[in-house]
């Protein structure tokens, strides 16, 4: 009777779910177009009581006032794990009982009017996207998460002035959207910020460092944890990088920057590289700190990553998408401009060949899958938005953007980006009024030639052959049979004794297929082209071998010989990681894994300059397997300074760690020693704990922590869960490790509920990329067969299976 009693009272309390008047759970397309045709002049003010004990619970409050075109019901988004999280509600002073049905803050009409209305509710906020460590807290709230932090209208479409103010433990700062205009011991008020969408309100509070930058009448104020003189003094550059953006981005679109400032706070274990909150975007540490002696590569992923966040000031969140199955022209608009942005920094850089090395091989990784997507994809609720991010919006749309510039031209597309950006400043766009916009510029028909590529999965495969006539032959094949052309420009060459070059300017977006004789010259002759032909064949030969026209074994030696010859840092970069990435699917335990290691090892100890030796190292310690290189990798941990031409930073060494212990079980323990000895700062050191035993030699060490993973509450700092579960995954331990996917599998629909939008793809990731056989296979099929999730979720399995589970991958 007491069970019964107590899920009658549940039902009472929380509403029956889906009657005819619920809104339904998250937020559905049908509820957020017909808030936006009622709803406007929306205005958040928002205090949060910030206590100093981690586990005690955030007091709030918010007033809310919007106009409303008709009286009707109102919903507000609420989504929380108390049963009563809402003390009081206000309704245009009347004191009104709060009912919280299906995730929602119902509204009656009754107590509503046309025009201004104001709302005043005391909450309970929620936790799930309020980052709370002991020392410091962040909000996350892309893509519906605002709804799980306090009561608001969680779509990006219904943009809203916020003021905010907090109470704060002793010695802790805050950073928000706009300039702090109160400030005292326990307490920090914030002006109101300028019209944004829920997802980019934000705060920060902690104890914290501040760097302040200036250049000319712009300051750039940097929050960050760091002790280390090395990595603080990195600051400077990298508000440097910033201000460069800036300006850039206000000369190409003649729009000065839209907020009223500029701050970054720079977090240990941020889920992302970067998120683009207005005027106070955050950045992991890991991404923006490099070692003391950075690789070029490494200082270009900064400055790429800098300039795009900063793209995003203007695309995103001054002009934001209408709707998240969009969400994609923000980004496609960041990852092309910063590949512009950053050209002016990297002089001595092919940009053609960065462009392409950038954005092709991590958009075939998914678009050559079984579950490929395109790039806009339908959404019908936005409690499933995390979804749609992968590798085809950030990858692949901006190699579509770039064809579409070439189609338009430079000058007429820099014309309708600001037409756009003046069209729609602090609203809404999407895609189709953008194409809009620029058709106007072009006499080629914008919408036909987008909707293959935009509305369509896949990638061509194009098969290339002589033709009679001593020129080329193409047949192109839609991979998914539906019959569709693909439109775009190729560069086939056809050399003196007959052989073809395909797609030599690295520019063209397919599977281009040759015959093996072709293949063979091609491997052959791979070193003797130029740079960028050299980076657009490899990629060609690459994704050949992944489909199954070219052996691994004829891959990696020929990669191996060009890499000796091989002095251009973006080629030698790409190269060194596939041939890792062959060796680790395909050849572990073969006679040319370990001419590939052998290689490589020559390389790190050879005069080659500094960042192409260790490239060549963290590859080498990604595959090499055997007594020698277990025994090697432990010396160097132990002894780093017999090793001079090796210049590891505190990153490597822990890493090296990791790899050490899994080929030196029985040292697990005097490992775990020497690497305690490089890493400095209490962050990083909470870091190695938590993923340390993953590597554990004791299975059932390894099963416990594997179950702990399985608990919401041990996935806080998603990176280090992504870590360990890698870690526990590995595929030298692919026996052991089959038995996690079923109940891995078993909470995606909680990972993705729970965990932010990369989440559930890099928790696949690291389940799966180290599994191998056909009982892995068939779990995963299983699963699929029985599991009853989202179309989205369902083809992010397919993406990070499809190693195990789809015969043309498979060897």
């Amino acid at each position: 009777m007491k069970n019964i009693y107590f899920i009658f009272l549940l039902i009472v309390l929380t509403g029956c779910n889906y009657t005819e008047s619920s809104p339904g759970r998250g937020v559905s397309k049908e509820l957020a177009e017909k808030r936006f045709e009622n709803i406007s002049s929306i205005r958040y003010k928002l205090h949060f009581d910030i206590p100093d004990d981690v586990n005690s619970k955030i007091e709030a409050n918010v007033e809310i006032s919007f106009a409303l075109d008709k009286r009707d019901v109102i919903y507000l988004d609420f989504f929380h794990d108390s049963i009563n999280p809402v003390y009081s509600l206000i309704i245009n002073d009347v004191n009104v009982k709060p009912v919280i049905l299906d995730e929602h803050l119902v509204i009656e009409k009754g107590h509503l009017k046309k025009g201004t209305n104001h709302l005043s509710i005391k909450f309970l906020a929620g936790e799930q996207s309020l980052n709370r460590r002991d020392e410091f807290l962040y909000t996350l709230l892309v893509p519906d998460r605002a709804r799980t932090l306090f009561p608001c209208f969680d779509q990006p479409d219904l943009k809203a002035i916020y003021e905010l103010s907090l109470t704060l433990p002793n010695g802790w700062i805050a950073m928000a959207n706009s300039n702090s205009v109160e400030v005292k011991s326990g307490y920090m008020k914030f002006a109101p910020s300028e019209p944004l969408p829920t997802y980019l309100f934000s705060f920060v509070a902690g104890k914290f460092k501040q760097h302040r930058a200036s250049s000319a009448d712009r300051i750039i104020t940097i929050f960050h944890r760091e002790t280390e003189p090395y990595r603080i003094s990195q600051c400077d550059t990298i508000a440097a990088q910033i201000f460069s953006s800036l300006e850039w981005l206000e000369d190409y679109t003649g729009i000065p920057y839209p907020f009223s400032k500029y701050d970054i706070a720079i977090i240990p274990g941020f889920q992302y590289g970067g998120m683009e909150h207005a005027g106070a975007t955050l950045y992991a540490d890991r991404t923006l700190f490099t070692g003391e002696n950075p690789t070029s590569a490494e200082r270009f992923a900064r400055a790429k990553l800098i300039a795009h966040e900063t793209a995003h000031m203007w695309f995103g969140d001054y002009v934001t998408m209408k709707w998240f199955d969009d969400v994609w022209t923000k980004e496609v608009f960041a990852n092309w401009f910063a590949a512009r942005m950053v050209t002016p920094l990297f002089p001595e850089m092919d940009h053609n060949l960065a462009f392409t090395d950038s954005y092709f091989p991590p958009a075939y990784e998914e678009d050559r899958t079984l579950g490929a997507n395109p790039v806009q994809q339908p959404l019908d609720n936005l409690n499933n938005a995390g979804l749609v991010y992968g590798n085809i919006i950030y990858n692949k749309a901006p190699i579509v953007m770039e064809m579409m510039v070439e189609v338009i031209g430079e000058e007429n597309f820099r014309k309708g980006i600001r037409e756009y950006l003046e069209k729609f400043a602090f609203s809404n766009a999407t895609w189709d009024n953008l194409i809009e916009i620029l058709d106007s510029y072009t006499e080629v028909d914008l919408n036909t030639w987008s909707n293959v590529w935009i509305k369509e999965r896949g990638r061509p495969e194009v098969k290339i052959s002589m033709a009679e006539n001593g020129g080329v032959k193409l047949a192109q094949k839609d991979p998914f049979n539906r019959g569709l052309e693909w439109e775009q420009e190729m560069l086939n060459i056809v050399s003196e004794d007959g052989f073809i070059y395909p797609n030599v300017d690295g520019k063209a977006y397919a599977l281009f297929i040759t015959d093996s004789l072709n293949n063979d010259i091609l491997l052959e002759r791979l070193p003797h082209f130029t740079p960028l032909t050299r980076g657009s064949l490899l990629i060609t030969l690459y994704e050949n071998m992944v489909a199954g026209y070219i052996n691994p074994e004829g891959f990696s030696d020929a990669v191996c010989d060009m890499l000796l010859l091989e002095n251009d840092r973006i080629v030698f970069n790409r190269a060194v990681s596939y041939l890792a990435s062959a060796n680790i699917r395909y050849l572990q335990g073969t006679s040319a894994s370990q001419r590939a290691a052998d290689a490589l090892w020559r390389i790190s100890s050879s005069t080659k300059t500094g960042d192409l030796r260790l490239t060549a190292f963290r590859s080498l310690v990604r595959f090499a397997w055997g007594e020698e290189w277990a025994l090697l990798f432990f010396d160097i941990l132990k002894n780093p300074s017999k090793y001079t031409g090796i210049k590891l930073s505190e990153r490597d060494f822990i890493n090296l760690a990791y790899e050490s212990a899994l080929r030196n079980p029985l040292l697990y323990d005097e490992i775990k020693r020497l690497a305690l000895t490089y890493i400095n700062g209490k962050d990083r050191r909470e870091e190695f704990s938590f993923i340390y035993p993953a590597l554990s030699p004791d299975k059932a060490v390894r099963d416990s922590l594997f179950r702990t993973l399985l608990e919401k509450e041990n996935r806080v700092v998603e990176p280090w869960t992504a870590s360990a579960l890698t870690y526990l995954c590995h595929y030298s331990r692919s026996k052991d490790a089959v038995n996690y996917i079923t109940p891995a599998l078993a909470i995606l629909p909680e990972i993705q509920r729970t965990g932010d939008i990369f989440f559930p793809r890099n928790w696949l990731q690291a389940l799966l990329s180290g599994q191998r056989g056909d009982r892995a296979s068939l779990l995963i099929i299983d699963y699929l067969d029985s599991a009853k999730i989202h179309p989205l979720l369902r083809g992010k399995v397919l993406q990070q299976a499809d190693h195990i589970i789809n015969p043309k991958a498979r060897r």
